[in-house]
């Protein structure tokens, strides 16, 4: 009880609830699925990056948000002082590299880019994010290990998700 209210638990972690989440737009996908249309020129490609980049207040927007139009991207919020932000580092460059091409990974120092942390509302670090289409699609504090990072990016790559201002189905609870 916290002032006379119960507190709920979750039966599962929330990053359990992407997998469902995914199933659920592809269902909605294959059901409105609108007539192929004709192809588009060919958009510039950005430059592959195999290693994470330190983006800013003023770079995030160009280097998150509009890159994840081509590409999913992690964000990793860290800060120097932080212990499990350097142990995160190290797997975050590994699989940058690993996944070169199909992902891009991007690191924002909270103490350096405080407009960020308050936009997001990062209370803890570090925060994991992961952006595709131009639109959040994963969001959770705390260090990862290998295995959940590798398999949020799978899923993340494979994701397809609706074009902005078009109806999603409803998140799972």
């Amino acid at each position: 009880m916290y002032r006379s209210q119960p507190l709920l638990r979750r039966s599962r972690p929330w990053s359990s609830d992407l997998p469902d989440f995914i199933q659920q737009l592809h269902a909605a996908r294959e059901a409105d699925a609108p007539p192929a249309k004709p192809a588009k020129k060919a958009k510039a490609r950005r430059k592959i990056l195999s290693k994470p980049l330190d983006v800013t207040d003023a770079t995030f927007e160009k280097e998150a948000i509009a890159a994840s139009n081509d590409l999913p991207v992690l964000v990793d919020f860290w800060a120097e002082w932080c212990g499990p932000c350097r142990q995160v580092a190290p797997v975050l460059e590994k699989l940058a590299a690993e996944f070169a091409g199909q992902i891009r990974v991007v690191k924002v120092d909270t103490d350096a880019n405080p407009g960020l942390s308050q936009a997001f509302q990062i209370r803890s670090i570090p925060t994991i994010a992961m952006f595709k289409a131009g639109q959040l699609i994963f969001m959770q504090p705390g260090a990862l290990p290998e295995a959940s990072f590798r398999d949020l990016i799978t899923q993340a790559i494979a994701l397809d998700v609706p074009a902005a201002g078009a109806p999603a189905p409803n998140r799972p609870s």
